[in-house]
C-alpha cells in the first residue's frame, strides 16, 4: 500500500524519499504493524523541516495528510497519513452541517424576519425543510468520491436525506428536527461538495403512506404522479392582521399518468432537481447554510397571481415563481437559470 501517488505535491527529494518508506511499510519482514509504524514515523519526522507549509501529504486524498486543509502538514497529520496507509486507507466517519437562515437571520419556527423580499415585507415561516440526495465530496484534482450514508431508518434512505429545520409551531411539521448528513467516504483531503437538491426519479414517486422514513412524510408529499416537495418553506408574508399565506414548494412537473395517484412511467417533463456544487468546502470545518431570503429577493411576497396556490408551489403556469426559480439554478419558462444563491458555505 502506498503512502503517495504521482499526483502528490512535494519536493522531489521528499515525494521519493516518502515512496521508500511506501515500500519499506510493505515488508513482512518488519513484524507487526507497530514495528513498521515507529519506523516510519521516526523516518518520516524530518519531512517537516524539509517540506514547504504548502506541500500537502497525498493530496489526492485517499489517505488523510492535511486534514483540514491549511496546506500544511502537522505530526498528528502526519501520524493519521501513516496509519491509515497501513491500514490500506479506511472509510472515515464524515458529518455534513446544515444551517438555515432568512436574509442572514437564524431561522427559528414562528419568528418574524422583516423587509423580505422586492417589498420588504414581515415574513413569519413556520416550515422550513428539504431533501438532498446524490451526495458527493470533492477533492483537491476535483474528483469526486461517494458519501455512503448511514442507514438511520428515520432521516436518512438509501442516497437521500430529509433537513428538517423545524419544530411544529405551526402545527404542520413535527417536533423532530435534523441538520446533519451523515455517512461515510475514505480518509482523504476535501474541498467541495456536490449534491443533488431534491430527490432522484426513482425516489421521487413511491407511496409515501408506504415508504420508510424519510419519505413517509406526509407534509412533503404532494402525490404519487408528481411525487415529493423537495423543499417546503411555510409563512405569512405581510403585516400582523392582514398578512397571507406564503409558500414555496419546489418539485418535479409534467410528470405522464391518467391520474395523480399513477406514478410516471418515466422522467417528468420539469424535474426540477439542480445539481448544487459549493467550493471551499470542508466537512471538518465548515457549514452549508441554505438561505430562503436571498431566493426570495426579488418577489413580491404579498401579492399573488389569481387563480394560483399562494406564493411559488412550482406549476409552470406560476408567474410568481419567475424570479425564484432562476435562484434555485433552474429556467422558468423563458427566463434562464441562474448561478444558485440558496446555498453557501460559511
Amino acid at each position: 500500500m502506498a503512502i503517495l501517488t504521482e499526483r502528490t505535491a512535494l519536493y522531489p527529494i521528499a515525494s521519493i524519499f516518502l515512496n521508500q518508506l511506501s515500500q519499506l511499510a510493505s515488508f513482512d519482514s518488519l513484524g507487526g504493524g507497530t514495528m513498521k509504524r515507529n519506523i516510519l514515523m521516526t523516518m518520516c519526522a524530518p519531512i517537516l523541516l524539509t517540506t514547504p507549509s504548502w506541500a500537502q501529504l497525498d493530496i489526492n486524498g485517499m489517505c488523510v495528510g492535511d486534514r483540514n486543509g491549511d496546506r500544511s502538514v502537522t505530526v498528528d497529520e502526519l501520524v493519521t497519513a501513516v496509519n491509515n496507509s497501513l491500514g490500506e486507507c479506511p472509510s472515515r466517519d464524515i458529518e455534513i452541517s446544515f444551517a438555515a437562515t432568512v436574509g442572514g437571520e437564524d431561522f427559528e419556527c414562528g419568528a418574524t424576519y422583516p423587509g423580505q423580499g422586492s417589498g420588504d415585507a414581515d415574513l413569519r415561516l413556520t416550515d422550513y425543510r428539504f431533501y438532498v440526495s446524490n451526495i458527493r465530496l470533492i477533492d483537491g484534482e476535483g474528483n469526486e468520491v461517494a458519501l455512503e450514508l448511514e442507514q438511520d431508518g428515520q432521516w436518512q434512505q438509501g442516497s437521500a436525506a430529509l433537513l428538517d429545520f423545524e419544530d411544529a409551531c405551526g402545527g404542520a411539521g413535527n417536533e423532530g428536527m435534523n441538520s446533519t448528513v451523515r455517512g461515510t467516504a475514505p480518509a482523504g483531503v476535501y474541498s467541495g461538495v456536490r449534491f443533488d437538491f431534491g430527490l432522484p426519479f426513482d425516489m421521487n414517486h413511491e407511496n409515501a403512506e408506504q415508504a420508510d422514513p424519510p419519505l413517509n412524510v406526509s407534509g412533503m408529499f404532494w402525490n404519487w404522479n408528481g411525487g415529493y416537495k423537495f423543499i417546503r418553506v411555510d409563512g405569512f408574508a405581510g403585516p400582523e392582521g392582514s398578512a397571507v399565506n406564503y409558500n414555496l414548494h419546489l418539485g418535479s412537473t409534467g410528470c405522464n399518468g391518467s391520474s395523480p395517484l399513477n406514478p410516471p412511467t418515466e422522467e417528468c417533463a420539469n424535474p426540477n432537481r439542480p445539481e448544487v456544487t459549493l467550493m471551499g468546502f470542508n466537512p471538518d470545518q465548515n457549514v452549508i447554510v441554505a438561505d430562503v431570503g436571498r431566493v426570495l429577493a426579488d418577489a413580491d411576497l404579498e401579492m399573488n397571481q389569481a387563480e394560483t396556490a399562494p406564493g411559488c408551489q412550482s406549476q409552470p403556469f406560476d408567474g410568481d415563481c419567475t424570479t425564484i426559480f432562476p435562484k434555485l439554478g433552474l429556467p422558468f419558462g423563458e427566463t434562464p437559470a441562474e448561478q444558485q444563491v440558496l446555498f453557501s458555505v460559511e
